[in-house]
């Protein structure tokens, strides 16, 4: 047998023993990804304020997506049932001006008590302690779905004046700037959307531990010759699916004899 490595905590690898858990080894996926020319329609197509950069919001999903295969495929090779823990990173590098990276890392496992299973390694976000108790539930992770966008949200005249994209302020009170937070509230529910859609093409009854962060910034864009302002609205969503089983008892009673009396 040969040695392993891995992420875990001292109280994780001793929960994997406990559960009938065998830690293979840490497996990683990583992709680096040029981000093609960036281009936005309009008038939008849907919805109210906001318009999507679909070219940067593929770039985003493809850098993913290869990453996590990547991390599949390592753990395929060693005989993993699944890997626990998936740790998605981000970040850029200055040699791929406006590219973008995704490093993913987990540690493969295998179900010592139960026979190799025949599909491909699951994957998924959750600890050790919340992998363990989902199993004990009846309930079987599906894998991790996960999706990002990027949106663009032009400012109106008043818009523009009243966030300082003219340069001048039109307003000496406070007031909010409806329209942007009309944009993220629309953007947020778009990507929610579209990873809820992945999760009912795997069969899911659900998505758990889902993890959503966003970025804000400035930004001009050029669309059909000219050029508009508002701000560019990045939105990242991710969770892992699961099915509950209804054959299953959730933590069966054990049997204790109190030997004390």
């Amino acid at each position: 047998m040969s040695a392993f490595t891995s992420d875990l905590s001292v109280a994780d690898f001793a929960l994997c023993h406990q559960q009938g858990l065998e830690p293979l080894a840490q497996v990683m996926g990583s992709s680096i990804y040029q981000v093609g020319w960036e281009s936005a329609q309009w008038p939008p197509t849907w919805g109210g304020w906001l318009i999507e950069l679909e070219t940067l919001s593929e770039a985003w999903n493809e850098v993913r997506e290869r990453a996590l295969s990547r991390l599949a495929k390592e753990a395929e090779n060693v005989g993993a049932d699944a890997v626990i823990g998936v740790d998605v990173r981000t970040g850029t590098h200055e040699f791929a001006e406006g590219g973008v990276e995704q490093i993913v890392v987990g540690t493969a496992v295998r179900h010592a008590r139960e026979p190799r299973r025949a599909t491909d390694p699951v994957l998924t976000e959750l600890s050790v302690a919340d992998y363990a108790k989902l199993l004990g539930a009846g309930v079987e992770p599906l894998g991790i779905v996960a999706w990002s966008s990027v949106f663009f949200v032009p400012a109106t005249t008043e818009m523009q004046a009243m966030s300082g994209f003219t340069g001048q302020m039109l307003f000496n009170q406070n007031q909010e700037l409806s329209g942007y937070t009309q944009g993220v509230y629309e953007a947020r529910e778009t990507v929610v959307a579209r990873m809820t859609n992945q999760a009912e093409q795997l069969g899911a009854s659900g998505v758990i531990g889902t993890r959503i962060a966003h970025g804000i910034s400035q930004r001009e864009v050029r669309m059909r010759g000219f050029s508009q302002t508002g701000l560019a609205v990045t939105f990242h969503a991710i969770g892992t699916a699961i099915t509950e089983h209804d054959n299953v008892i959730p933590y069966p009673p054990e049997t204790a004899i109190d030997l004390t009396s």
